[in-house]
């Protein structure tokens, strides 16, 4: 497992076993996922947890690991953390694989649609922003819908609005 899969599946692992406290939801939601990780572990399932997929290139990339990446590569632009780089705090790599790592044998995504609920001051316009970017240049679904996003991208990132 890879470096991002495996800081979700320790995530979800250490908030199952109670030594990360948090809400009923978060727990069955880190409960499906260890359940699902073993349910879809075969290569007949119809859906794989973060898998080697090609591009339309014929470059390997692993959806997950992607689309963290590409969020780490991205600078803060606000705030006392201006300029400095994107570090994904493992909550937040839980959700983003989660959400972006089940994928079809074709790289189509399990997940169409999440509902994040995040308290004031846990960088939820950074992380929607960067998803939003993320899905108008870097996402190889090819038919990913990234207008949701635009109006967040123009707010934590006003340099695009320039």
């Amino acid at each position: 497992m890879s470096g991002y899969a495996a800081s979700a599946k320790q995530y979800a692992q250490r908030v199952v076993s109670g030594e990360i406290l948090t809400c009923e939801w978060v727990q069955k939601a880190c409960k499906r996922q260890l359940d699902d990780l073993i349910r879809f572990k075969r290569k007949s399932s119809i859906y794989q947890f973060n898998p080697e997929l090609l591009d339309r290139y014929g470059r390997p990339y692993r959806p997950a690991d992607n689309l963290c990446a590409f969020i780490e590569r991205l600078p803060h632009v606000k705030g006392p953390l201006a300029s400095r780089m994107i570090v994904l705090e493992p909550w937040q790599v839980f959700i983003l694989s989660t959400v972006f790592g089940w994928v079809k044998s074709d790289g189509k995504r399990r997940f169409r649609r999440s509902y994040i609920e995040v308290p004031r001051g846990n960088a939820k316009s950074t992380l929607s922003s960067a998803v939003g970017l993320y899905m108008l240049a870097a996402d190889r679904e090819g038919v990913a819908s990234s207008f949701a996003f635009f109006g967040r991208v123009l707010s934590a990132y006003p340099r695009v609005n320039s």
